[in-house]
C-alpha cells in the first residue's frame, strides 16, 4: 500500500501534463506561429500568415497518452496524421479580391442579390405625355419617344440629305374671310370707299388653289428654298350700292366684272439647327415678293390698282414622329413665319399631319392633310390692304 499510492500519483500526474499539451497543441488557431511549427491542421493551411518556412516537409508523432485503468496499465493511441508543407519553389499564392458579380439576362427576377448589392434598375422609358404627366411638354411631342400612344417609336424620320432635291405641290382649298381694299379718293379729294371683297366686289368665298415648291440641299443641314403660289379671282357681280375705286364712281345696279391676281414668290434659306433621329427642327430667312393687281370695271370705265412689293420673311419649323406604320412613318409638321416691310406685317403658317414612304437610293415619298392660313395688311388713308385666308391643305412631295 505505501509503494503502490506514490505510482499512483506518478500516473495521475503524467496524465494531465500530457492532456495539457495535447490541447494546446489542437486549441491552435493561426495566431501563434511560435507554437509547434510542424502541426498543419485545416485552420493552419487556411491561415497564409501562418505558414511554415521550412522547406522540407515535416512528420510529428503524436505523442503517446496514457491512462489508469484498475490494474494500471497503459494504453497507446498511436500516431496523428501529418500535413505536407507547401512546395518549397515558386512565389507565395496570391489572394486577390473577390470576382465581382455580372448580373446574367437569363437570370430570374427573384435571383438574390449578390454580395456587393444589386444593379441599377433600368429606367423605363415615359408615358404617353412625357416624364412629367402633371405639365405635358405639347402633349409629348418633345419626349424621346414622341406622343408614345403604344409604346416606343423605332422608326427613322427621313429628312432630305446632302444634295438632294425636295419638291411638293399643295393642294389649298381656301376661305377668303372679310377682306377690305381701299384705293385712291372721292371727287373731292376726301377717303375713298373700303371695300370687301365679297360683299361689294362679289368674289367667291371658297376657291381651290395650289402652290408649288422646291429645295436644294448644299448641305448636310443647310438648304436653298423657292415657292410660288398664285391666287386668281374672277367674277361678274351687280353691286348694291355705289363706290369709289380710284378716284372713280361706280353706281348701285351696274354690273361689274372684278379681277383680282396675286402672285407670291418665296425665297428663303434654311438652316435645320436640330436634326436626330425623331425630329427635324429649321429655321429659315429670306423674301417674299408679291406682284399684286386689282381691276374693276364695268361698261363705262375700268380702274386698275398695281403694286410690287417685297417684304422680308422669318420663321421657323418642326417636324416631329408619332409612329412607324408598317414600311411608312407618321409625323407631325409645323410651319410658321411673319413678313414685314414697305407698311406691311402679316403672317403665315400651316400645321400638316404627314405619311413618308420610303423608297430605293435614300429616297422617300410623302403625302400631308392640314390646315393652312395667311395673313397680310397694310393700313394707309389712300391705300388698304387686309387679305386673310385660311383653310384645308393637302400635299404630295417627293426627296430624291
Amino acid at each position: 500500500m505505501v509503494i503502490r499510492k506514490p505510482l499512483n500519483v506518478l500516473v495521475c500526474l503524467a496524465i494531465a501534463t500530457t492532456v495539457a499539451l495535447v490541447s494546446s497543441a489542437w486549441g491552435y488557431n493561426g495566431s501563434d506561429t511560435a507554437v509547434l511549427p510542424g502541426i498543419q491542421g485545416d485552420a493552419l493551411s487556411a491561415d497564409p500568415v501562418g505558414q511554415p518556412t521550412r522547406q522540407q516537409p515535416t512528420r510529428v508523432i503524436r505523442p503517446v497518452q496514457t491512462q489508469s485503468t484498475p490494474s494500471a496499465t497503459r494504453r497507446s493511441y498511436g500516431t496523428r496524421r501529418s500535413y505536407g508543407a507547401p512546395p518549397a519553389y515558386g512565389p507565395p499564392p496570391s489572394y486577390g479580391p473577390p470576382p465581382t458579380w455580372q448580373p446574367s439576362v437569363q437570370a430570374p427576377r427573384y435571383a438574390a442579390c449578390p454580395p456587393q448589392g444589386c444593379p441599377a434598375p433600368i429606367p423605363r422609358a415615359p408615358g404617353p405625355f412625357g416624364s412629367n404627366p402633371l405639365f405635358p411638354p405639347l402633349l409629348g411631342l418633345l419626349s424621346p419617344f414622341g406622343l408614345n400612344y403604344m409604346g416606343p417609336c423605332d422608326a427613322y424620320l427621313p429628312r432630305a440629305q446632302c444634295k438632294q432635291f425636295h419638291v411638293n405641290i399643295k393642294g389649298w382649298r381656301a376661305k377668303l374671310n372679310a377682306s377690305t381694299m381701299l384705293w385712291g379718293t372721292n371727287f373731292i379729294g376726301g377717303e375713298g370707299t373700303e371695300l370687301d371683297l365679297h360683299n361689294n366686289l362679289g368674289l367667291r368665298r371658297y376657291e381651290c388653289r395650289y402652290e408649288v415648291e422646291a429645295r436644294y440641299n448644299i448641305r448636310e443641314n443647310w438648304g436653298l428654298r423657292f415657292s410660288f403660289m398664285p391666287l386668281n379671282y374672277r367674277e361678274n357681280h351687280v353691286p348694291a350700292n355705289g363706290f369709289f375705286f380710284g378716284q372713280a364712281f361706280y353706281p348701285a345696279a351696274v354690273p361689274i366684272l372684278t379681277k383680282w391676281d396675286r402672285y407670291i414668290y418665296r425665297y428663303n434659306l434654311v438652316y435645320d439647327w436640330h436634326r436626330s433621329k425623331t425630329a427635324v427642327s429649321s429655321l429659315f430667312l429670306g423674301a417674299n415678293i408679291y406682284d399684286d393687281k386689282l381691276s374693276i370695271s364695268n361698261v363705262i370705265q375700268s380702274r386698275s390698282r398695281s403694286q410690287g412689293f417685297a417684304l422680308v420673311s422669318a420663321g421657323g419649323s418642326i417636324e416631329r414622329i408619332i409612329r412607324p406604320v408598317k414600311r411608312a412613318t407618321a409625323s407631325l409638321k409645323c410651319e410658321w413665319s411673319i413678313q414685314f416691310l414697305n407698311a406691311y406685317v402679316g403672317w403665315d403658317g400651316y400645321a400638316a399631319w404627314r405619311i413618308s414612304v420610303p423608297m430605293e437610293c435614300g429616297r422617300f415619298g410623302y403625302l400631308e392633310a392640314g390646315w393652312r392660313w395667311i395673313v397680310l395688311e397694310r393700313d394707309e388713308p389712300s391705300n388698304v390692304d387686309k387679305t386673310s385666308l385660311d383653310g384645308l391643305m393637302a400635299t404630295a412631295g417627293l426627296v430624291f
